[in-house]
């Protein structure tokens, strides 16, 4: 997964540096952000990689606590892999995960061990329709 992880954050740094927008690794602050993304008017958004092996994997889980509180600027990045594919980006807010549709996203509650919990997106063939809005050029006009 290590390598799947270097490969997502090469080509997230790529997608948003092309779309011109400045991006960095994040030096310090809240728990769960990888990337500070900041555009021309300053405007600045944060982002959480979570790279996800397509033929292994069906589902994504972002642990509650690494994510921390939904929030208008607080960003997945979803990058899905597969084998001779170009990679499938989807940057999804975090706000979406807090009102889960119970088709592609899934809230899991674990009380009381709550470092348990967490918010799952399912990537599969039916749920494309409902994901290809997060696609990566569907939303980023809004980092800008």
């Amino acid at each position: 997964m290590q390598d799947f992880q270097s490969q997502a954050a090469a080509i997230l740094k790529s997608e948003i540096t092309h779309a011109g927008l400045e991006i960095s690794p994040k030096e310090n602050g809240r728990e769960g952000v990888d990337f500070l993304v900041k555009s021309p008017n300053g405007k600045k958004s944060e982002v959480l990689l979570q790279p996800m092996d397509l033929i292994a994997q069906q589902s994504s889980k972002v642990p509650k606590e690494k994510l921390g509180e939904p929030k208008e600027n607080l960003w997945v990045a979803l990058i899905g892999f597969i084998p001779n594919t170009e990679p499938l980006l989807f940057l999804i807010p975090s706000k979406t995960l807090a009102k889960p549709d119970d088709f592609v996203f899934f809230e899991h509650d674990v009380s009381p061990h709550t470092y348990l919990s967490n918010w799952e997106i399912k990537v599969f063939t039916n749920g494309m329709k409902v994901l290809g809005e997060y696609v990566f050029y569907n939303q980023i006009e809004n980092f800008k």
